[in-house]
């Protein structure tokens, strides 16, 4: 393995690592979303909605406690998944800096963030959806976890940007809840039938709400509209990685933007490897104990 590839590697190992260390954070994630659809389905009434579904092309007809288990779950996973790509990126944020001080690249750094994400992403997806087909009977699961896991990266992106732009965990926190519940109730079927209204399909959930419709009541495949998501992820995820960029900017001037090298890697290439150099792996590792 080169250079830059042991150092991406490196970063995402403990990019990882610090999620699964919460472990908090794991419990709500498998308790949360079974508790909301658990109860959606308890006590949600079961009448016969109409609404429209965009990749159907038209209006369907399924049970309100149905769609609004559906509706429900998605909420709970995309809280879920920009809680803690927010918190991974908020707490990380005095090591990065240490990181870059010691030559370590931002770009590996933050890259190996938003590869942590899609692996989260898709896990608390295919999480969610499982419990969702235990509930009802859906036409496309894959289709279902494709749209789960699209609403996941794009406020998952919204997190990083936030971890990477705030201070304090609050604003952090009440950004994600209010934009999550603001976008599902917009594209809850039992609120809003005809979802055609302007504006809408710019909020990041439109998509995937459509697409998750489409994939538990009907058998239209709805990847270009899952799909969308990814614009708000890419959106999102790069201003992070350019927020992080002007805030660690000043610690290359007058130097070279080079990675960090570890001392085997530095004897390896016949370079004298600097004693008073922290190698990004330690600092990762002292960070903690």
């Amino acid at each position: 393995m080169n250079l830059y590839g042991a150092s991406f590697t490196t970063a995402l190992r403990f990019a990882l690592a610090a999620h699964v260390r919460n472990r908090l954070a794991l419990v709500l994630a498998v308790l949360f979303p079974l508790l909301w659809i658990v109860l959606t389905r308890t006590y949600g009434y079961h009448v016969t909605l109409r609404f429209q579904v965009f990749p159907v092309g038209g209006y369907i007809e399924a049970d309100n406690n149905h769609t609004t288990q559906v509706n429900s779950a998605m909420n709970a996973v995309t809280v879920i998944a920009g809680f803690t790509a927010f918190m991974e990126a908020l707490t990380s944020g005095p090591l990065d800096r240490r990181l870059v001080l010691a030559g370590y690249r931002r770009s590996h750094l933050m890259t190996a963030k938003v590869a942590a994400l899609v692996v989260i992403a898709a896990v608390l997806a295919a999480y969610t959806a499982a419990l969702l087909h235990l509930s009802f009977h859906q036409q496309q699961f894959a289709a279902l976890t494709l749209a789960f896991f699209t609403a996941n990266l794009a406020f998952g992106g919204i997190g990083i940007m936030l971890g990477t732009l705030l201070r304090g965990e609050l604003e952090g926190f009440f950004a994600i809840i209010m934009i999550s519940i603001i976008d599902n109730g917009l594209q809850n079927p039992g609120m809003n039938p005809p979802a055609d209204q302007p504006g809408l399909p710019l909020l990041p959930l439109h998509g995937p709400s459509q697409a998750a419709y489409a994939a538990a009541f009907t058998e239209a495949w709805p990847g270009a509209y899952a799909a969308r998501a990814l614009v708000w992820f890419s959106l999102t995820a790069t201003a992070g990685l350019l927020i992080f960029f002007l805030r660690t900017r000043s610690y290359h001037r007058g130097r070279r933007n080079t990675p960090a090298q570890f001392p085997a890697q530095a004897a390896s290439s016949g370079e004298a490897a600097d004693p008073a150099a922290e190698p990004p792996g330690q600092a990762l590792k002292d960070s903690g104990r």
